[in-house]
């Protein structure tokens, strides 16, 4: 696109990369830097951990690489509790691959991706989930839940019940990593996940509940709250500021003026968040890339059907937002169970992270569709000069 210098319409202008579900190699990730440097995208979350792989290098808690990073086997297909979430994610209704799948990434490999994305206009927000998405952790570490199980890094798909306890040791494990985290990482936020966490084990532990009773919490859904605040009164300490999934304000917004990354759609995240005077980045279902561009129809399996060019080109990040002044941009999502290769991965996030960049540059003043496509094709060419592929238009 030609015309004048242009301020960006948004300060956030980002794109999520799982590396926990499928390991993505170091230099994919710095040829996804390079990718958002064209195309002006500025904000790279990377989702570090989560049930099936650890993939930062803890010095002070090795076992979570050691063991936390590798899985012995993955899912084939879709998982048997796709449409029943009663089920446990490894149930008798799967079938897996029988190979090992991991890795991780050194902190020395994480410092050198950093300084990459700062010389690009690039900055790396790490996400290191807690309290829920933590079975590769209590793989390495069974303390870390309130009763100590033997467990194996997760190897299927869903939301399993096996999440971290948040009392002081909880607590301490969390704030070892994330000393280790903003360490290596100069991002001003650091992300927490929080998205996600049953309570199954809270309510069934005698030890959680004498301390939500020590705490005066009504709810032991109430101890994420509790926790969240001391998590982002830590960060605050480090300089950083908490970002977390909308589920981090479901019981009431915590303490530490956290930003919330509104996600579910069907409960208004966006428009809770901004009306309680919380800042937001939207990432809505509609800039889910994982799920496939439009029906489905002869596309890779997916999770789900997911919006094609033309819609993701037509989102209005204000939309539904009592505030707008809380907004503080928007952000595509590439979660990897159904991406398991590089190429597989620009398939899925090209053109339709195009899109995403005209609307975080531009906002309201970006051309017409028709405009759009009709540049297209030359910006793919360049991206294809960076050894990125794309869906064919």
């Amino acid at each position: 696109m030609s015309g004048p210098p242009h301020t960006p319409a948004l300060p956030w202008r980002g794109v999520m990369l799982d590396v926990a579900r499928h390991f993505l190699p170091i230099g994919e990730v710095r040829r996804m830097v390079d990718a958002m440097a064209l195309l002006r995208l500025n904000a790279l979350h990377l989702h570090l951990t989560d049930d099936q792989g650890w993939r930062f290098e803890s010095k002070s808690w090795p076992r979570l690489t050691e063991i936390g990073a590798w899985r012995d086997a993955t899912v084939v297909g879709r998982p048997g509790n796709y449409t029943d979430w009663s089920l446990h994610p490894e149930n008798h209704l799967n079938t897996y691959s029988r190979v090992r799948h991991g890795g991780f990434y050194t902190q020395a490999e994480l410092r050198d991706l950093v300084a990459y994305a700062r010389e690009r206009g690039v900055t790396v927000v790490p996400e290191i989930d807690m309290p829920g998405h933590m079975r590769a952790a209590r793989a390495a570490y069974p303390d870390l839940g309130y009763e100590p199980t033997a467990l194996g890094v997760g190897r299927s798909w869903g939301i399993y019940p096996e999440v971290l306890r948040v009392d002081e040791t909880g607590l301490a494990f969390c704030t070892d990593i994330l000393a280790e985290v903003v360490d290596v990482f100069d991002a001003p936020y650091v992300h927490i996940g929080g998205d996600e966490c049953p309570k199954v084990e809270w309510e069934a532990s005698p030890v959680a509940q004498a301390q939500r009773r020590d705490l005066g919490l009504s709810e032991v859904a109430d101890l994420q709250r509790w926790f969240t605040g001391r998590i982002a009164a830590y960060l605050t300490s480090c300089g950083r500021r908490l970002i977390g999934w909308d589920e981090i304000i479901d019981e009431g917004v915590p303490d530490g003026d956290p930003v919330v990354m509104a996600w579910r759609d069907w409960t208004d995240a966006a428009g809770r968040a901004t009306r309680a005077g919380v800042d937001v980045v939207q990432a809505p279902s509609l800039l889910y890339f994982d799920h496939a561009c439009g029906t489905g129809d002869g596309e890779p399996l997916s999770i789900a059907p997911g919006a094609d060019l033309a819609a993701v080109y037509a989102y209005d990040p204000y939309a539904g937002l009592s505030d707008p002044a809380h907004l503080l941009g928007l952000q595509a999502q590439l979660w990897s169970e159904y991406i398991p290769t590089a190429d597989h991965l620009w398939y899925m996030a090209f053109p339709r992270l195009v899109a995403v960049a005209d609307i975080g540059w531009y906002g309201a003043d970006r051309p017409p569709y028709e405009e759009f496509l009709a540049d297209l094709p030359g910006r793919l060419e360049a991206l294809a000069d960076l050894g990125i592929g794309h869906r064919p238009l």
